[in-house]
């Protein structure tokens, strides 16, 4: 796999930086408390459009479910927005495995589900990572998310690369391991939250999901396998 790679791409939750427990989604469901309106339903609209500010996504959800938000919803959603975007924490480690890689000339690129204030967030905790980006393919700028191979395609024209010539780092296998083999990219399963993916890791260890090229338990093991890229 190594003497073929030209980039690698990186998810960013809990992969380069770590943040809230609980999914922003989710945290604006309990905000609303309609059993009407469900996680799902807000994840797909927060997480697959462009919001500049908390009152866009207030008005968004309004109307999609036609005003069935009280008016104190507001100002807790603009607290969270506010909380997100400086809850992100860099990973130990990330930025300079990032940066190792930059300078061995591989190309960086990002493929992450990811609303636009905790993008912000990443921005600020890894300014390095982000200016060492060649490529950003984001759910909430590009209107789609993992799992859809669209996602990892459209990343891969952008820097006008083949499958075999880049490799996926995640931490979910579903979303980032799975759509990534499939493609024939090389893939690094970092398992930071094993607690979310052990009937994943069931699965690959019984033979019933494709094996990862690498399994690391923190983005600092990649160390040794930077320094051995390419060789």
């Amino acid at each position: 796999m190594r003497d073929t790679i030209k980039a690698v791409f990186f998810d960013i939750g809990s992969t380069l930086v770590m943040g809230p427990d609980n999914a922003p989604h989710r945290e604006i469901e309990r905000i609303i408390g309609n059993p009407c309106i469900k996680a799902r339903d807000i994840s797909q609209i927060i997480m697959l459009e462009d919001f500049t500010d908390s009152r866009s996504v207030f008005e968004r959800i309004k109307g999609a479910f036609n005003g069935g938000l009280p008016t104190h919803c507001e100002g807790k959603i603009n607290d969270l927005w506010q909380r997100q975007e400086s809850d992100a924490l860099e990973i130990d480690g990330a930025t300079e495995v990032v940066l190792a890689l930059k300078r061995r000339g591989y190309r960086i690129g990002l493929i992450s589900n990811i609303w636009s204030p905790y993008y912000r967030a990443f921005e600020k905790a890894c300014p390095q990572i982000t200016s060492a980006l060649d490529s950003a393919t984001l759910s909430f700028r590009d209107g789609i998310r993992k799992p859809d191979k669209t996602m990892y395609e459209r990343a891969l024209a952008s820097i006008s690369l083949r499958p075999h010539e880049a490799v996926m780092i995640g931490d979910t296998y579903t979303n980032d391991i799975a759509p990534a083999i499939e493609l024939g990219m090389g893939t690094v399963w970092l398992l930071s939250r094993l607690e979310h993916e052990r009937d994943s890791l069931v699965n690959v260890i019984n033979g019933k999901l494709a094996k990862p090229d690498l399994t690391i338990g923190h983005i600092k093991a990649l160390k040794d396998w930077v320094l051995g890229i390419g060789r």
